[in-house]
């Protein structure tokens, strides 16, 4: 401010912003000192009342007058006229405007019982009507033994009320608390004094906001200034915005390619080991290997289908899906996979079980994820020769057919520092790279932990020093099963084939090694198959035989030429309605939720996701040929 004008004009706007804030907060002290009097003098008045009516009738108020009241049945009962009447009475005789009684219902929720108003007011509140949300907070709270006084804008149509609730507790002597007496009183004339207050503060402002109004002028200039630059900044926001959109956008796309792209090979990794199980010739040695192999690939998929579903959890798409499982057998499956490395370090591994229920629910893709990032972290930030504890158990829960299973994972490594432990669940996040630690990894595993364990209104705790090892925690509510739960429904539907000898099923497939997994296993049933490489072709040899040639048809998506979505919006606009209505069923890489949603909304009536399980596969193609 190198001309002496500018200063003067800028000392004058600062004198003058000085004298207005000293005027406005000289008079908004003064106008809250008078507020907080009047209104301090109406709540002790009405406290003063709310007490006396108290007193007057809770000793009046029995155990049966809240146990039997809870309908508009009830009304007819000579308790409920008798109780109406004199709360009715009491109310009528000061300025409150409500008076009545309440409960807890049998759903959890707040009720009325007995209210104090005229019979045939347009407010009367029915036994058992739901109490308004607004006053929840209040009888929650002197159900709980609290007495609570306020004065809010409870109800917008009567205006400003005080608002006093009051425990009941039995005259037995128990001293259990078996309902709440409320009563709210009508304020709105203290409030109106208070506004009147109000509007002469505001008319002091209303001076004060016209000398702003002179300093506006003097801003507007600065403010234009401005304008050109904002206006900069938010081309570039919208810039951003749209490259993360595109970003987004890129990651499903990635999402969605990884998915098929990495079920395709597991399918038939998968399928060549069923087979190899079939074969009578096997080793015993040999079917543990083979049988290791497909537990392994089936927990690989669960994993897969996790990491790539990242986004969905944060989205908050995927959800829950629980299943009946032997109590431990997670556990003991996730051994198996990550028993090798453990040989390979010269770990100790123990186990401990505490199980008092062997069957239980859970959702085992989501919980193998979770206990194989805990050990999986816990081999390798153990040094060769470490010590590895893994132990569950079941704690009491306070809800009838339910427990907490409890799963705590123990090493003596490396351990963490208190600062690394603030961050552990963000996603990417590692104490040490792996060109520091030597130890390879993303950073993910323990972001999806937590996200995991949250959905299942779980909890996670962590326990680490350095150089002295960590213990992880992991507590998630589970429902109890019965072994009769545990057993499939349709297995001896699917043990039985002479029904499937010679169903012809047109099999559209482009890759060989699938295509010749889903011969197989379908012609060891019986099934006739012919294959289509594309969807092309699946179309033309649909229409070169006669209508009923086929039963079904098992279509891929991701196929050369023409995908499995458009082939089969070809084929159900055939002219021929008996080919344009053949059963068309999605077996597919794609496995995603929203893929099932496309197939069934162009016209497929099922969705089987690969690897081919025959369990699902059979009962499928049943449902169609009948």
């Amino acid at each position: 401010m190198k001309n002496p004008h500018t200063r003067i004009v800028f000392r004058i706007i600062i004198g003058l912003l000085s004298i207005t804030f000293l005027v406005l907060g000289y008079t908004f002290i003064l106008q809250k000192n008078y507020n907080n009097s009047a209104l301090d003098e109406a709540v002790e008045r009405d406290t003063q009342c709310a007490d006396a009516i108290h007193k007057l009738v809770s000793n009046k108020f029995t155990r049966e007058d809240f146990n039997s009241i809870s309908s508009v049945s009830d009304m007819d009962l000579p308790r409920y006229k008798e109780l109406q009447s004199q709360l009715n009475e009491l109310r009528s005789l000061n300025s409150t405007r409500y008076l009545y009684t309440a409960k807890k219902a049998a759903d959890g929720r707040l009720i009325y019982l007995v209210d104090g108003l005229d019979l045939d007011a347009d407010d009367y509140a029915y036994p058992g009507t739901y109490i308004e949300e607004e006053m929840v907070p209040y009888i929650e709270k002197a159900l709980s033994g609290e007495v609570i006084y306020s004065q809010e804008i409870v109800d917008t149509t009567w205006g400003h009320i005080f608002t006093a609730c009051y425990p009941v507790e039995a005259a037995d002597g128990s001293g259990d608390i078996i309902g709440a007496l409320c009563m709210e009183m009508d304020m709105e004339s203290t409030y109106a004094y208070m506004k009147a207050g109000n509007h002469r503060a505001l008319m002091i402002s209303v001076v004060a906001i016209a000398i702003f109004a002179i300093l506006g002028l003097v801003v507007y200039i600065y403010l234009r200034k401005q304008k050109s630059s904002e206006a900069r900044q938010q081309k570039e926001l919208e810039k951003a915005v749209s490259a993360a959109d595109a970003a987004n956008a890129a990651k499903s796309t990635f999402l969605f390619n990884m998915s098929h792209d990495i079920r395709t090979p597991m399918n038939a990794i998968l399928g060549f080991t069923e087979l190899a199980e079939r074969d009578a010739n096997a080793s015993d040695t040999t079917k543990g290997y083979l049988e290791k192999i497909r537990i392994s690939g089936n927990k690989m998929l669960s994993i897969i289908d996790n990491v790539l579903e990242l986004s969905r959890i944060e989205s908050g798409k995927v959800t829950i899906e629980e299943t009946p499982v032997a109590a431990g057998s997670i556990l003991d499956a996730c051994l198996v996979m990550v028993q090798p490395e453990i040989d390979k370090k010269k770990q100790e591994l123990t186990v401990s079980k505490e199980i008092i229920y062997p069957y239980t629910y859970m959702d085992t893709a989501r919980t193998t994820e979770i206990i194989l990032n805990l050990i999986s972290n816990s081999i390798k930030y153990t040094n060769d020769g470490g010590r590895i504890h893994c132990a569950i158990s079941q704690k009491k829960d306070d809800r009838d057919g339910w427990f907490i299973q409890e799963l705590t994972v123990t090493d003596n490594g490396i351990g963490m520092t208190q600062e690394f432990q603030k961050h552990i669940y963000e996603s990417f996040t590692r104490e040490r790279s792996s060109t520091t630690s030597g130890i390879a990894g993303t950073g993910l595993g323990m972001g999806i932990v937590k996200k995991l364990v949250d959905m299942m209104n779980g909890t996670i705790e962590l326990k680490s020093k350095v150089g002295e090892g960590t213990t992880f925690t992991v507590r998630i509510p589970c429902r109890i099963a019965t072994l009769e739960d545990t057993q499939p429904k349709a297995a001896e539907d699917i043990g039985n084939f002479e029904d499937l000898k010679g169903v012809r099923i047109l099999l559209a497939e482009d890759n060989d090694l699938n295509a010749e997994i889903a011969v197989t296993l379908l012609s060891e049933v019986g099934f006739v198959v012919e294959r289509a490489a594309n969807g092309v072709k699946c179309i033309d040899m649909l229409n070169d035989k006669p209508a009923g040639y086929y039963s079904i048809i098992l279509m891929d998506i991701q196929m050369p030429v023409l995908d499995g979505y458009n082939a089969t919006s070809k084929i159900r606009r055939m002219d021929d309605k008996s080919k344009a209505s053949i059963p068309i069923v999605a077996m597919t890489a794609n496995a995603f939720a929203e893929d099932r949603e496309k197939a069934l909304s162009v016209g497929m009536n099922d969705h089987i996701a690969k690897p081919i399980d025959m369990n699902k596969v059979i009962p499928t193609i049943r449902k169609y040929i009948k």
